[in-house]
């Protein structure tokens, strides 16, 4: 299903309806992972009645092989080769290993177009690109060749590129359409056709802000949630689950980078207060270097900006932290805490002392301490079995609890105190003076 893109269909509606009348253009369509470049793709291969659908996509394993995608791309239509100038079709089979010899790259690029002008004559052309990032060199240079030169034919020429990849697609000058999460609308629309059943406000709150928006996110969490919990008839858990599609996503760039950065961003995932003196100096005792601190802001994943880090997605934050083994969480907590000492933020060092415990039970309530200091207080403990209360878990936590419901405490009666004086009006539950 493709919820919320009913803009972007009509410009892609308009671009083969272009095609149709030989005024051939080129689009790339672009945003992050999981956004629906690809459904929109094939949605509009659907809209392509009466075209000749040709498909090709970048593959990382082959991007250092000249001409792989072209050849895929170009293969239901090299019969009509014989049609070309002699030169062409000679350095194209050279291109695609069909004759020794080697391919002048030029003469292969007007191949390409003259092969799918040739293959236009019999019915209008959509080619699609998909993963365009991942293109080797030379088909991406060919591609983008012909894309220029498509104002006379009857063709349409699609990508779809990845933002923020570590390999870049110089589009150039060709037109651009970027393709952003859904808003909580749409996001509604979509949740509510996968689950057969309405999803309540709350719900679908909490849904769109895990998850950003982002469309194959949703559509995995309505896959991996119970009916009971998208209606609202049971609770959400406290952690949603990151399906394996979701975090393959948004883990590849992550991959890539060295270890000292990825642990950067394993301590930027795991820190709630944003502030980049503490994560760098947590990142640092776990053996991070600058150098791989700058590898990590270059990667596109984090930002750090007048002091403040900022993960670019919710969803980065969930696929880096549960993509980690529970020693590398734990580290990683206990860096944050440590680096806390100096900071006077007691009650967040306690949180991060709870989720770097080795104890199963304690390191949960750490966790949901982590989310608000209150209501995490009431989400962590809740999760914890009646064993708990009784063991060395609770000793050990007991002091951040006490302090969290003293300051809750202390803060309630001050705001009852102020109100009190401004409006001379007793709150419900004060005492009156004897």
């Amino acid at each position: 299903m493709l919820a919320g893109r009913d803009d972007e269909r009509v410009v892609v509606r308009g671009l083969l309806d272009h095609a149709r009348h030989s005024r051939g253009s080129a689009l790339v369509l672009h945003g992050l992972p999981g956004v629906g470049k690809s459904t929109l793709l094939a949605a509009a291969a659907d809209d392509a009645d009466g075209f000749a659908v040709l498909r090709t996509s970048g593959i990382e394993s082959e991007s250092p092989l000249a001409f792989a995608a072209l050849q895929r791309l170009l293969r239901p239509v090299l019969g009509l080769a014989h049609r070309l100038p002699a030169p062409q079709a000679r350095s194209l089979r050279r291109a695609f290993g069909e004759e020794d010899g080697e391919a002048d790259r030029f003469l292969v690029f007007l191949a390409t177009l003259s092969l799918l002008a040739e293959a236009a004559e019999e019915a209008p052309v959509l080619a699609l690109v998909d993963d365009a990032h991942w293109l080797d060199d030379a088909s991406a240079a060919a591609l983008l060749f012909v894309a220029r030169r498509l104002q006379a034919e009857r063709i349409a020429l699609l990508f779809a590129v990845r933002d923020g990849d570590v390999r870049r697609f110089d589009a150039g000058e060709l037109p651009v359409l970027a393709l952003g999460e859904l808003d909580p609308s749409d996001a509604g629309v979509l949740l509510t056709a996968l689950a057969g059943v309405p999803v309540p406000g709350d719900v679908l709150d909490r849904l769109v802000t895990s998850t950003g928006g982002n469309p194959l996110a949703l559509v995995e969490l309505a896959d991996a949630l119970p009916t009971g919990q998208l209606s609202g008839h049971e609770p959400l858990p406290l952690h949603l689950p990151l399906t394996e599609g979701v975090e393959r996503a948004f883990l590849d760039r992550f991959r890539r980078l060295p270890s000292g950065a990825q642990a950067f961003l394993l301590v930027a995932a795991a820190d709630d207060s944003g502030r980049a003196a503490i994560v760098r100096q947590a990142a640092l005792t776990l053996d991070t270097s600058p150098e791989e601190v700058d590898a990590a802001e270059d990667s596109g994943l984090v930002s750090v900006i007048d002091g403040v880090v900022t993960l670019h997605h919710p969803l980065v934050r969930s696929a880096v932290y549960g993509a980690a083994t529970s020693s590398q969480r734990r580290a990683a907590h206990r860096a944050l805490a440590d680096a806390l000492v100096e900071g006077g933020d007691l009650d967040r060092r306690a949180w991060h002392r709870a989720a770097a415990a080795e104890d199963p039970e304690l390191a949960v309530a750490g966790r949901g301490l982590q989310l608000h200091p209150f209501q995490g207080l009431n989400q962590g403990l809740g999760l914890l079995g009646p064993g708990f209360f009784h063991g060395r878990g609770f000793l050990t936590a007991a002091p951040q609890i006490f302090r969290i419901l003293k300051f809750r405490a202390r803060g309630r009666c001050c705001r009852q105190t102020r109100r009190y004086r401004r409006t001379g009006r007793r709150p419900s539950g004060m005492a009156s003076a004897p």
